[in-house]
Parts: C-alpha cells; structure tokens; sequence
C-alpha cells in the first residue's frame, strides 16, 4: 500500500500532459453570408484548435464541449461569433469580431482557439454522509458525516473536508469515533454530466475506542469498568469517485476512500498494536 500513494501523484501530476480538450462544431449558423464562408471557418477552427493541443471530433457524443458558430453579414463585414457550450446547450463562453476580408477569419479562429480554453474555476461546498468503518485494529462500519468545500481547475479537484463518526457498539460494549480533517487532489476524467475521477490526500485527526465491561467486586456488588484507548495521527488515502453536475448547478458526488495512518494503536480487546486503516464509501451534496 505503501507505493500506491506516490503512484496517484504521479498520474495526477502527468494527466494533463496527455488530456485533450474535445469540441463538437454545430453546423455553422449563416445569415446573409455564402457557403463557402463557412466551410473556411470551420476548416480554420479545426486547424488552431489541434495547434492549442486539442481536438474536434465528428462525434457530438464525443465532446467535451459544443462551439456554435455563426457568420452575419453586416453593414462593412461579417460578424463572427463563437459560442463554447456544455454538452446540455449551457452557454459557458462566447466572443464576436466583425472579419472585414476573408483573411481575417484566420487571427479571429487562432484567438478563439487560445482563450475558450483557458482553465474554468469553479467554488462548491456541500455536505456528504455515508459509512465509515476501520479494518484496523478494531473492526467497526458506522456512519460518516462529512461537510467540506472544494476548488475545480479545469480537470484537477481539491477538496478539504472535515470527518465526523461515532462508532456504535460492534462489537458488543466497544464504542469510537474518528474526528478529523483532510485535504486530496483529483484529476477529473471529462466534463461531462457524469464525471470520473481518482485522486489521493492527506489526513489527520482522533481515533478513540472505548469498551465498558461490568464486574462484580469483593462485596458481589456490580461496578463498571472503562478502558480507553486513542491516537492523533496523520495519514494519507486514496479516493475513487463519480461526479454529476445538474442543470441547477447542484454537484452529487459517489466517492469511496481507503485510508491509513501513519501510526499504530492498541486495541482494547487484545492488547495488540497495529497501524489504523480502513475504508469509507458515501455521497455527497454540493452547490
């Protein structure tokens, strides 16, 4: 396991070197202008979009973005307009000029190449909830409460998050719970409706477990006896999700974790020593 972390950051680090940025061109809308206009603005597009190192692709299912382009004749030229669009039709970006020769369409194209793809950010906090539960050094699955904010940067989400879980009574008379925090970055797969993503973090925070045990004392009096045991410790995790983006900018998020910390902790049951770790799986809510 010790290896897998480093490995994450490495994909994350190297992902946007072979990311493509995909477009689908909508038949070019034309008012008052030939043809021939359009199959060179197209032609142009596909030329400077491919020079930024992305691509257009014949398929609309395909895209990570639609372009609209239209061509209006004016008084003393052509207006040219492009529009970047969401795979759903959102429009996320659009720029005119007026092209007063038809060589002007070649800086207009090569501009718009450059700048519809200049990173999008993105601010949502939320709430998640799911189930917790430690494999290590005692077996517990309980509910997780996780309220945190996350920052997109065009594919790379990080998120930090605060982690809350009470851990009931499994095995019988052994209660904990986990408070801490953590801090990932992910590269997100797509912009899409339904996004992909794997990421790693760090993490730190309180894991304590308790048993309570009854036993009878000298005089055949029932007494309570409480046995206590905790750790503060960092860690680190792995994260593998499912994000989806509604129309109403609402974000849903499937997200499972495998987490392990750094140091060991007693187990109350058998007085054994072993590092903590565990897993999570949950949902989250964000806007």
């Amino acid at each position: 396991m010790k290896f897998i972390c480093p490995f994450i950051f490495a994909v994350l680090l190297a992902a946007p070197l072979w990311a493509k940025t995909s477009y689908y061109i909508l038949p070019v809308h034309l008012k008052n202008v030939h043809e021939d206009y359009a199959e060179k603005i197209v032609s142009l597009t596909k030329e400077y979009v491919a020079v930024e190192g992305n691509e257009v692709v014949p398929n609309k299912s395909d895209c990570d973005y639609l372009l609209q382009i239209k061509l209006i004749r004016k008084e003393k030229g052509v207006a040219v307009i492009y529009e970047k669009r969401s795979p759903e039709g959102e429009l996320l970006w659009s720029y005119g000029h007026i092209a007063y020769l038809p060589e002007d369409f070649a800086p207009v194209a090569s501009y718009v190449a450059r700048e519809m793809d200049r990173w999008e950010k993105e601010f949502i906090c939320g709430f998640g909830f799911g189930a917790i539960g430690l494999i290590a050094p005692i077996k517990f699955v309980d509910y997780n409460y996780e309220p945190f904010v996350q920052f997109n940067v065009e594919s790379i989400k990080m998120a930090a998050n605060l982690n809350i879980a009470f851990l009931g009574s499994k095995p019988k008379g052994v209660h904990g719970s986990v408070l801490g925090a953590s801090f990932s970055v992910a590269y997100m797969f797509g912009r899409r409706f339904v996004v992909p993503y794997l990421g790693a973090g760090i993490n730190g925070g309180l894991v304590a477990t308790e048993i309570k045990t009854e036993f009878e004392n000298r005089y055949g009096l029932k007494e309570e006896k409480t046995e206590s045991e905790s750790v503060v410790t960092p860690g680190y995790f792995v994260e593998l999700g499912l994000s989806l983006k509604l129309k109403n900018e609402v974000h849903i998020m499937l997200e499972s974790r495998y987490f392990r910390e750094i140091y060991k902790m007693k187990n109350i049951l058998d007085g054994s020593k072993e590092v903590v770790h565990g897993f999570s799986v949950g949902v989250k809510f964000g806007v």
